[in-house]
């Protein structure tokens, strides 16, 4: 009789047990369903350059925007003119509207408008299309497509400060192009080749008063202009490295880049490093190739959750062996971001952050010249984001 009770006994609380165990099992698939959603979301929201909203219209449509405030002093503010005097400006150098619409898990799309540079001195207020995408993924295969206006995989320009790396002002391209990547689940590795409609860096290296095409160079290969790009990421939120080429149709020769970059996220430090080269340049206005090079190196330091400091060094080479006016030669920029979203504490604001940053940059100069050989900037920045 005690034995059968017993038998009982032991099973009702086997029979327990394994249902215990049955409802924590449960209990761990919930968590790593809720884990999976919160971590989709995330990535969402962290698209690109652009700051993605939390608020939402419904769960397919997503609108945000964000407004920035400088006020900005040079010593020079004509670096040809060294005798130019300074300059202050207060103004609104940018406003942007950013509309988001998930159509299913394996498509969605963005367009981004965005207003320029207004009240700015000697400057010129514009609105454009900053960016107009739609992105495709294949359900059983790790392929993408983007497809739009957009900035294209060439160069990764981290960037800690107000303004841009000097890498991002020569190579960015920002064109109108279509890019199809392979990510397989092998340590964040992505692989992808761009085309796109028109030249953007020999443009911008003219811009930057490094290249001057010969006269009648106007060369129109529409879309022949493509990117190839490699991105691996060996150890998972620590390590990430860069490979990119680029090659654009010119004046009798193509103009090709290379260029690679690394990131290194080590407890509250940020370190990042990129070199991006010339291959070959097209004869400019003075019979030279002048395959011209960059290296930028970058330090941000995480002090708070709400305050950081960054540092930059660049350099650049032109490639021509003679000083030439408003060249730049280097370039050292230091400042620090505070977030005050916890001071203001306006519902639809996502963050408020009040940025402050010192460059100074030296310049080539040629013998006996009126051009400036340095420029000293202070800039001040307050960014709402929506």
């Amino acid at each position: 009789m005690y034995s059968v009770v017993l038998v009982l006994i032991l099973g009702l609380i086997y029979s327990a047990k394994a249902e215990a165990s049955k409802v924590k099992q449960r209990l761990k698939k919930i968590e790593k369903i809720e884990e999976q959603e919160e971590q989709e979301e995330k990535e969402d929201e962290e698209d690109e350059e652009t700051p993605i909203i939390q608020k939402k219209s419904d769960e397919k449509v997503r609108l945000n925007g964000f407004v920035e405030a400088n006020y900005e002093y040079l010593d020079v503010k004509d670096i040809g003119d060294d005798k130019s005097g300074s300059l202050s400006d207060l103004f609104i150098s940018s406003v942007a509207i950013a509309l988001r619409v998930f159509f299913n898990e394996w498509s969605k799309a963005k367009v981004v408008v965005e207003l320029e540079d207004v009240g700015r001195q000697d400057g010129t207020e514009r609105l454009r299309l900053d960016e107009a995408i739609a992105t495709l993924k294949a359900p059983w295969i790790p392929l993408y497509f983007i497809g739009g206006k957009t900035v294209l995989p060439f160069g990764v320009f981290e960037d800690h400060l107000i303004e841009g790396t000097l890498a991002e002002d020569l190579y960015e391209i920002d064109e109108l192009g279509a890019t199809l990547g392979w990510v397989p689940d092998f340590y964040g590795l992505d692989i992808s080749f761009s085309i796109y409609e028109d030249t953007v860096i020999k443009d911008n290296l003219e811009d930057f008063d490094t290249h001057e095409s010969r006269p009648g160079n106007n060369k129109e290969d529409k879309f022949s202009s493509y990117i190839a790009n490699i991105t691996l990421e060996p150890v998972e939120d620590t390590l990430t490295v860069s490979a990119f080429y680029n090659s654009e149709p010119g004046d009798g020769r193509r103009n090709k880049s290379i260029g690679g970059a690394f990131t290194l996220n080590f407890w509250k430090f940020i370190l990042d490093t990129e070199y991006i080269t010339a291959l070959q340049r097209e004869n400019g206005e003075d019979g030279e190739e002048n395959k011209e090079s960059t290296a930028v190196v970058g330090l941000a330091f995480d002090v708070l959750d709400s305050l950081q400091l960054a540092t930059r060094y660049a350099v650049f080479d032109d490639n021509n062996p003679e000083d030439q006016d408003e060249v730049l030669d280097y370039r050292f920029v230091a400042g620090f971001n505070y977030s005050f979203k916890d001071v203001v504490d306006i519902s639809i604001l996502q963050d408020a952050i009040f940025s402050f940053e010192y460059r100074f940059s030296k310049f080539e100069k040629e013998k006996g010249s009126e051009a400036a050989d340095s420029q000293n900037m202070l800039q001040f920045q307050v960014a709402l984001e929506f």
